[in-house]
């Protein structure tokens, strides 16, 4: 038994989660048993005994912060997910649904840009919303570089242009020499569309994690979709540029200038800017192919 236990606390932290978790606790003097935190734990942490909660697989623990969050004895706690007992959710939901469909309809691919940098605080917070998307397993391991700046963007934008040469030198389909023709014809017009390839803008943000885990691909993808609302929120517009994320993913010059550590891989990126012009109307989209069982 001590040696599975020793197992499973060693996959947990190197491969599922990459850090230490302690297990949850339980204040069996508040705990009512009403079996919530059994109910919704994934992990099988919780079972009622004597009607009281009690921890039997505590080396399970993912630290989602189910239990924390739902105890309405608050009888229960978990270190990595407790947060301050002042902080609570408002009334449920936070946002109403038409609300929300306006907000994910008015997020748009920004490609024009003014001039004015984006604050630092304005990057942190946009960052921040990527904290909270999910991530598979509870991981919560996206790290990100923010490249900030109308200079630094432009040599990101410069770096990103030499790959983007080389990968359509190589290209032998019609998607990339579609992407060619039309980069060559930016380039030969004497200048630099703010469309093609990489928009310009006053910082972009890269997320990039461990690429042995599996999940990774939609944990940074996700992140970032949650950072480009909050971006949207605050008045700013957002693209995301698959052309760097595949740069900062296999190009070493790139990979190296934003310090990208070995074992990592870039899976978004997305530039940040103020708008520099302004959309007056909601643009549709073609409707879902929705199958049903």
């Amino acid at each position: 038994m001590e040696e599975e236990r020793q197992f499973i606390e060693r996959v947990k932290r190197d491969i599922l989660y990459g850090h230490d978790i302690a297990p949850p606790v339980v204040d069996v003097e508040k705990c009512t048993g009403c079996g919530l935190c059994v109910k919704v734990c994934p992990s099988l942490v919780f079972k009622l005994d004597e009607k009281k909660s009690t921890i039997i697989r505590g080396e399970g623990c993912n630290a989602c912060g189910q239990c924390w969050a739902v105890c309405p004895e608050e009888a229960v706690s978990q270190q990595d997910a407790a947060t301050a007992t002042t902080l609570k959710p408002g009334p449920a939901p936070a946002v109403p649904p038409d609300t929300l469909q306006l907000l994910l309809r008015e997020r748009r691919s920004t490609r024009l840009f003014t001039d004015e940098p984006v604050s630092r605080e304005h990057l942190l917070r946009i960052i921040e919303a990527g904290r909270y998307a999910p991530t598979g397993s509870n991981r919560q391991k996206i790290d990100y570089v923010i490249v900030s700046g109308q200079e630094k963007v432009a040599e990101l934008r410069s770096l990103v242009e030499t790959f983007m040469e080389k990968m359509f030198e190589a290209a032998q389909n019609d998607v990339m020499r579609y992407y060619a023709l039309g980069y060559r014809n930016c380039k030969e017009g004497g200048k630099k569309n703010a469309y093609f390839p990489f928009p310009y803008g006053s910082a972009a943000v890269i997320a990039h994690t461990q690429s042995s885990d599996a999940t990774a691909p939609f944990n940074c993808a996700a992140a970032l979709f949650s950072s480009s609302l909050m971006a949207h929120s605050l008045g700013l517009g957002t693209c995301f540029v698959g052309f760097v994320q595949t740069g900062a993913s296999v190009d070493k010059r790139i990979r190296d200038w934003l310090g990208i550590p070995e074992g990592n891989q870039s899976y978004a990126a997305m530039v940040v800017g103020h708008p520099g012009v302004t959309y007056r109307r909601l643009v549709e989209r073609r409707s879902p192919e929705v199958t049903w069982r």
